[in-house]
């Protein structure tokens, strides 16, 4: 066959479909076309090649007059040319479209063949040799574009990088149609059409045509990738339809119809050169999959109009899509694109997103943004991300509803290790290989995450740099591109990970970025009179490669101030020269703030003076308004803010100011859009005295306005049942037209109010008339219309818990008052009577263990932390050691210092205790050393003990005070005789983190020591090996171990907020966990008579509880006593509850003992219900706490702590008394709900 006959058209489609459509041009073949015929031809000559091998073995081996008789049986004229499929055909032959044609119409033949056979009840036998024909006929036709695309694809290099992120998902697809062996007869129809679209993609006017056509292509893409999910899970989705009853055949028609459809009104739409809105058909098999109440991130997705102009920044565009395409296990999965502000990093990162958005590979987009601090986006990215992949893919979104099924904290947890290690990793896990296709994860804007520390932890996620799944364990397929400013922290946690690629904006040459800001300005500046190449140039040259720049630029000239124009902008902006390019951006705000406020020409006349510092005043609160909201805000609601601002001198129109500022701010043309700066510089130069001049913002100051402003408005706009709730029985999300009624009700300044006033309020030193306030609001019914807009704006879980940060600043007014806060160490006197403790203020104070309170003044010395305290043996000493790196004597009974400080350490000591005789001490410090003191004298006993490679957290005396043993961040524990001052024996090893605390036994046999690898453990002094196994229990850190007087027990107190007993003979923990903490317990020890054990922890709090039943005194003074105990001691009742019904009456619906408190007016509520169905249908859910009548119909809420011993209506009895119980005889529900508020 001729050259000019191989280069035809390969698709199958008739030749009138493919005519150029009026208006069109025909464009000569390009280079890239070229190269693709060559390639195309060259591989569809292979494949040929294989097929027909395989064709000749196969006819080679079956019964060609047993195949004959089945033909036979069919009607020939409804086979014409039926003998065809016993031809050879030659490497031309299959290489020309017109044998390609013929060979898919033989192929259709070949199916109705096949049909017919399997409809006759032919053998299995005497059919399978057709089967096999068919199966081959179906191979050579419908899949073999597929295979020929797939090797065409990887060759090409010189394409659009639209069209490289198209075609790469393409080739995904086809390899998952590929790779299903098991093909049903009713899918081959769709795979015909799949063969037609992937010789369309191969055509030479297609492919010069996908960067002008990209909203086609891209849809076009994304249906062929879902018709390729369509047929890998296809047979899973015939067992869910057999489940549901459904006709197969017809199910399987229909959906293959609907894409059949889409597909041909794509292509169609492509060759007529119109952008007609076509639906991508999704099949879904209607499974029912919960991830609701699982936090997402609102409004940080991809933002469309952060695109780059089309023909800028292909080269970098280029690379990182030729990275994300790129296979293999040692591809880098992170791309971090670093650079100056205002350079366009994010314009790349959203294009790419966008364009791989449109062919289904975008797997997430999460944007930060310092004007949403508020939404606290650090602690949300991964629940975000992976309810983003799991809405594009269904087996991601099977697994994460797998993982969070029977852990419903997960769906809310602000702990972003946990949210990528379970809601990420995890399902990602699942041998599903369900996404074969690239996936593309944006994180944009990262170093406007907040503070250095609130992206420490993400940073060290992304760096592989925590003990969790790590990055590099990603399925291959995916990318994550990361864009910031280039910080310093953001440096230095990504450097030396291999797994990261790094790019630089400034790595784009200088060439390179004049060009596209040149295309850009050209375009940006079209049109305006008398600019023309050498304007575009000057701009493109001064820009010195900032886009930000360029666009303020533009924007400057084309809308001059009054009195100017566009020249004589641009001749201002081109003249300025800043001395730094870091101030290029700078330079252009000031220019353009200073043009909109004119100053004074003339010195001698002061109106103009005054006219200016009144708009700088203006401006300064304004913009402070505008960035010192938790969220952008529209115009319509900064202006209801602002009218009720505390000062009435400031209650003007928002516009006053932001009209003038349109190239600086968006919203500023539109009352509905929020407003906020167009780039984060611009808040940058702000924010910035030094910089920003007069033109500075000092955000604080605005925040009592807006504390003032926000309780104003819902004063004003809150009330009962704001949204016209129908009936108590409905959840508001089957409540028929709420969102409509929300948006018309609540508008969004009531509902920022709503969720910030408490931002507002916090960020203000204690104000009285604020305070006023504030209780004024706690004081109304309308702190219950707060909750009940919170609820139905779904913002209760964010508002609510700042609650108590209110109740702490309002507190803020009263003089300092003395808590247990920022104690560090506790130690009990030897006669149980005193608790002493250390702060981190440097103080010492004794506690009465009786009652808690302080019995002198606190005991000043110390300059840094207390971190250990001591009692010598008689209580009439105490010692202690600080970060101040000394170890300081006080007498116990006058609250005195004896003597000098104890000084030798070089860094802070962490650890004091005394000698069974109490005339020596021993200290253990961060310098690693252990050190011997003269008790009385204060004098150091000999040289530091030398041995440990770290700090040294702990140190104690052997009962006989021949041995100190200490414990070290080196993992060891070291023993020391007291007389020489050398190491005892070899270190011991057995811990595998921090040894935070050590403690003889009381025969001095044993030592116990507590880890931060969770476990406590015993050793043997003798031989100084571990005694048994570790003592596992804990699941944080062991902070503080302590033998019973006796020996027979060990107290521990852990990281995980609770305090542990166990037996020191079977290492078996005793009883449950003492909980009671809600913070570290740093400090546990039984009293001398081991009736109690005293636990200190960073919450705040000393608490003393009874050592034989783990119960807090606080909590024993309230125990039931009974009279009936033989020896009149506190005994706990079990719970006993009768299941038998409560009363005979059906309609009696009671949550007490109490029949008076039954359930009044039940009628509504038991409508629609069998008599004999009625109480057994109440049950509380265990996830959210919602006690449901019949037909799921809501009752009221029940607290978590409550639920467990709650009274139900088929509880007859409960032993003892004392769980909740409710008393409903008043309780307006249902449709009559609104009774409840009489005003």
């Amino acid at each position: 066959m001729s050259n000019s006959n191989q280069s035809r058209d390969l698709s199958p489609l008739p030749p009138d479909t493919t005519t150029v459509a009026p208006g069109r041009s025909v464009r000569p073949p390009n280079k890239v076309c070229r190269v693709l015929k060559k390639i195309k031809n060259g591989v569809t000559n292979k494949i040929s090649a294989e097929i027909i091998h395989k064709r000749s073995n196969l006819k080679n081996s079956r019964n060609h007059d047993l195949v004959r008789s089945n033909i036979d049986r069919e009607d020939p004229s409804s086979i014409p040319n039926a003998e065809v499929q016993d031809t050879p055909l030659s490497v031309e032959q299959c290489a020309d479209p017109k044998w390609a044609l013929r060979d898919a119409e033989q192929a259709v033949k070949g199916m109705n063949l096949l049909s017919g056979l399997v409809g006759s009840g032919a053998p299995a036998a005497q059919n399978a040799p057709a089967d096999l024909e068919a199966a081959y006929n179906f191979q050579d036709t419908y899949l073999k574009p597929l295979r020929i695309f797939d090797d065409v694809i990887g060759k090409l290099a010189d394409v659009h990088p639209y069209a490289k992120i198209a075609l790469g998902v393409l080739s995904c697809a086809s390899k998952i149609i590929l790779a299903q062996t098991d093909r049903d007869q009713r899918i081959f129809r769709l795979l015909e059409k799949l063969g037609q679209v992937y010789d369309f993609m191969m055509e030479d006017s297609t492919l010069g045509g996908i960067p002008s056509m990209q909203s086609i292509i891209g849809r076009l893409v994304q249906q062929t990738l879902e018709c390729a999910q369509f047929i890998k899970d296809y047979s899973a989705t015939k067992k869910f339809w057999h489940r549901l009853g459904k006709n197969v055949v017809s199910e399987a028609e229909n959906t293959t119809q609907q894409y059949v459809n889409v597909l041909d009104e794509l292509m169609q739409n492509f060759r007529d050169q119109v952008t007609r809105d076509v639906k991508i058909f999704i099949h879904r098999t209607g499974e029912t999959l919960d991830l609701s109440g699982m936090t997402y991130a609102e409004g940080a997705g991809l933002d469309t109009g952060k695109q780059c102009l089309p023909g800028t920044r292909t080269e970098i565009i280029s690379e990182i899509t030729n990275w994300v395409n790129s296979t293999g296990d040692d591809v880098q999965r992170v791309l971090w694109l670093s650079g100056p502000a205002g350079k366009g990093k994010s314009a790349i990162a959203h294009t790419i997103a966008n364009w791989f958005n449109d062919v289904g590979g975008l797997g997430s987009c999460y944007c930060f943004d310092h004007q949403r601090d508020a939404d606290r986006r650090h602690e949300k990215i991964f629940s975000t991300i992976a309810r983003d992949l799991a809405d594009r893919d269904p087996e991601m979104r099977r697994a994460l509803a797998e993982a969070v099924k029977d852990a419903s904290s997960l769906k809310t947890t602000a702990d972003i290790v946990q949210q990528w290690d379970k809601l990420l990793m995890k399902p990602l896990g699942k041998p599903s290989g369900s996404i074969a296709r690239p996936v593309v994860i944006v994180i944009d804007a990262l170093d406007e995450s907040g503070g250095v520390e609130t992206r420490l932890r993400l940073l060290q996620i992304l760096a592989g740099k925590l003990g969790v799944q790590r990055i590099t364990k990603l399925p291959a397929n995916f990318r994550i591109i990361v864009t910031s400013r280039p910080l310093r922290d953001i440096e230095a946690e990504l450097s030396g990970a291999q797994h990261i690629r790094r790019m630089s904006m400034d790595d784009i040459s200088s060439a390179t970025a004049e060009r596209d800001i040149r295309t850009y300005v050209s375009k940006q500046l079209e049109g305006v009179s008398h600019f023309g190449d050498r304007e575009f140039i000057t701009l493109a040259e001064k820009a010195d490669g900032l886009f930000e720049w360029a666009r303020l630029a533009c924007r400057y000239i084309k809308e001059p101030i009054l009195g100017s124009s566009p020249m004589a902008c641009f001749d201002a902006v081109v003249s300025r020269d800043p001395a730094e390019r870091s101030m290029l951006l700078y330079e252009m705000y000031h220019l353009i703030l200073t043009q909109i406020m004119h100053k004074p020409t003339s010195t001698s006349f002061q109106h103009p003076q005054k006219l200016r510092s009144t708009a700088l005043a203006s401006f300064h609160s304004v913009m402070g308004q505008i960035l010192g909201t938790a969220e952008p805000i529209p115009l319509v609601s900064l202006n209801a803010m602002r009218h009720h601002f505390p000062d009435e001198r400031d209650r003007y129109e928002v516009e006053v100011v932001v009209k003038g500022l349109g190239p600086l701010l968006s919203g500023t043309t539109d009352s509905s859009t929020p407003i906020r700066p167009l780039h984060a510089s611009f808040r940058d130069f702000l924010t910035d005295r030094e910089c920003s001049g007069e033109f500075f913002v000092d955000v604080s100051k605005v925040q009592r306005d807006l504390a003032f402003a926000s309780l104003q408005v819902m004063e004003h706009g809150l009330s009962f049942n704001i949204c016209d709730l129908k009936s108590s029985y409905l959840p508001n999300s089957d409540d028929p037209g709420l969102r409509e009624r929300v948006e018309k009700c609540i508008p969004p300044h009531l509902s920022y109010a709503c969720r910030f006033w408490p931002v507002h309020v916090q960020a203000n030193n204690f104000d009285s008339e604020l305070a006023k306030e504030i209780k004024s609001f706690f004081d109304h019914q309308r702190l219950l219309f707060w909750i009940e807009a919170l609820g139905i704006i779904k913002a209760l879980s964010g508002a609510v818990p700042a609650l108590p940060l209110i109740a702490k600043w309002l507190k803020m007014r009263r003089p300092p008052q003395w808590t247990c806060r920022d104690l560090s160490k506790s130690s009990l006197s030897p006669d149980g009577t005193r608790i002493a403790t250390g702060s981190k203020d440097g103080t010492v104070r004794l506690l009465d263990a009786a009652t808690g309170q302080p019995v002198s003044e606190p005991l000043l010395g110390h300059t840094g932390w207390v971190y250990s305290i001591s009692f010598s043996p008689d209580g009439t000493r105490i010692a202690t050691c600080s970060a101040d790196k000394t170890v300081r004597l006080w007498d116990a009974g006058k609250g005195q210092l004896v003597g000098e400080p104890f000084c030798g350490h070089t860094d802070g000591v962490y650890s004091v205790s005394f000698s069974p005789d109490g005339t020596r001490l021993a200290s253990g410090s961060r310098d690693k050393t252990v050190r011997l003191w003269e008790a009385a004298m204060g004098q150091p006993v000999g040289e530091p003990l030398k041995g440990h490679t770290s700090s040294v957290t702990s140190v104690t005396f052997s009962p006989d005070g021949t041995r100190i043993a200490s414990g070290s961040a080196d993992n060891t524990l070291r023993l020391w005789d007291v007389a020489t001052g050398q190491p005892v024996g070899e270190p011991l090893l057995g811990h595998f983190d921090w040894v935070r605390s050590v403690s003889f036994s009381p025969d001095g046999s044993r030592i116990v020591t507590g880890s931060d690898d969770n476990t406590v453990r015993l050793w043997d002094v003798g031989t100084g090996r571990p005694v048994g196994e570790p003592l596992e229990g804990h699941t944080d850190e062991v902070y503080s171990v302590s033998f019973s007087p006796d020996g027979t027990r060990i107290v521990s107190g852990s990281n995980d907020r609770t305090i542990r007993l166990w037996d020191a003979a079977t290492g078996q923990p005793i009883g449950q966990p003492l909980r009671g903490h809600t913070s570290v317990v740093n400090s546990v020890m039984f009293s001398s008579d081991e009736t109690r054990i005293v636990s200190r922890s960073w919450d705040g709090t000393v608490r003393v509880w009874y050592a034989l039943i783990g119960k807090s005194l606080h909590d024993h003074a309230e125990e039931d006593c009974s009279a009936s105990s033989p020896h009149g001691s506190c005994i706990s009742h079990p719970t006993a509850a009768i299941p038998t019904p409560n009363t005979a009456n059906d309609d009696f619906i009671s949550f007490s003992s109490n029949s008076t408190h039954a359930l009044c007016d039940t009628a509504e509520l038991l409508a629609d219900t069998a008599h004999d169905d009625r109480r057994s249908t109440f049950a509380l859910l265990g996830d959210d706490g919602w006690m449901m009548g019949p037909n799921r119909r809501l009752l009221f809420w029940v607290p978590p702590a409550s639920r467990e011993s709650f009274y139900n209506p088929w509880t007859a009895l409960v032993i003892p008394r004392g769980g909740p119980e409710l008393d409903l005889s008043r309780m307006a529900h249902g449709t009559r709900w609104q009774r409840c508020y009489e005003e």
